[in-house]
């Protein structure tokens, strides 16, 4: 089995053009549609969302707040070369809704070449790199051990849902409501762990096609250490197999000595593969 400390430091070599692709093409498509599915259920959208196609990539906007999670543009230059036009777009986007601070994610197999350079002429630089995760469905491990107790849920559990997913990433409580708005809706399902009758732990599940995409992946302080992420995630793994998904992929924070990631432990165990350790470039508002 693959070690969590040598895994952190190793890109895979072999990944394949497809592969690479829906790496970033899994998590647009996904954020778009958590952004999309908050404006239609939230009236008057309180939180300023919005959503571009840009070049193929997606962009997204969060007028409520500066905030570089939800401000973000995700896999430009994968589905055809980005030019400087496409930059121009991103940064008007942001402009035109008065966000200063925002983030481009270029993956390795961006392009042109150049994609980087006028990136950092716009004003952005590099910041963390994001592990993005990949694995087959063709064969799974056995489920881990848990003492929790992990069901999918439906609209009626969407509280719970978003008090775990805000508690654990220690999100604004304005948020909460749009966590649980995609419960329900086409291509996604949802989980959550127990201990007795108290909700501990989350995930869910978009699924593309034949591929599926993890998120949302948390677990309350008061219950880290119990399997309950572990096994969250083999069930969506589970599910998406038994959909007719062929590939899922996912991405989480760095893991380093400094700065440990359990969560990325965990996938690795799951049998999840480094893909590549993608570098998110942040434009900073200008310090007065």
């Amino acid at each position: 089995m693959t070690n969590p400390t040598d895994a952190r430091t190793q890109d895979d070599p072999g990944l394949d053009p497809d592969t690479s692709r829906w790496l970033e093409l899994a998590e647009a498509w996904a954020t778009r549609d958590v952004f999309e599915a908050a404006i239609v259920g939230m009236p008057g959208n309180p939180l300023g969302l919005a959503t571009r196609e840009i070049g193929g990539a997606v962009a997204l906007a969060l007028g409520a707040e500066e905030n570089s999670f939800f401000n973000r543009t995700i896999a430009l230059g994968i589905e055809r070369p980005a030019s400087e036009a496409d930059l121009d777009q991103v940064v008007a986007f942001y402009a035109e809704h008065d966000r200063t601070l925002a983030v481009i994610a270029i993956a390795p197999q961006a392009r042109p070449p150049e994609l980087v350079g006028w990136v950092e002429a716009r004003g952005f630089a590099v910041s963390r790199r994001w592990p993005k995760l990949w694995r087959t469905l063709d064969e799974l491990p056995a489920a881990p051990p848990t003492d929790l107790r992990i069901e999918g849920i439906g609209a009626e559990r969407g509280d719970d849902f978003a008090a775990v997913v805000n508690t654990a990433f220690e999100f604004d409580d304005r948020y909460r409501a749009m966590i649980p708005q995609t419960i329900g809706r086409a291509g996604w399902r949802h989980y959550l762990g127990f201990d007795g009758e108290a909700a501990v732990a989350a995930g869910a599940l978009y699924t593309m096609g034949d591929v599926a995409w993890l998120g949302f992946g948390a677990t309350l302080e008061s219950h880290r250490g119990r399997g309950g992420q572990s096994a969250i995630f083999h069930r969506r793994l589970t599910d998406a197999r038994e959909i007719g998904c062929r590939l899922a992929t996912t991405e989480t924070g760095p893991d380093s000595p400094e700065e440990p990631n359990h969560s990325f432990r965990n996938m690795i165990r799951l049998g999840f593969q480094v893909g590549y350790h993608r570098p998110n470039y942040v434009r900073r508002p200008a310090e007065s």
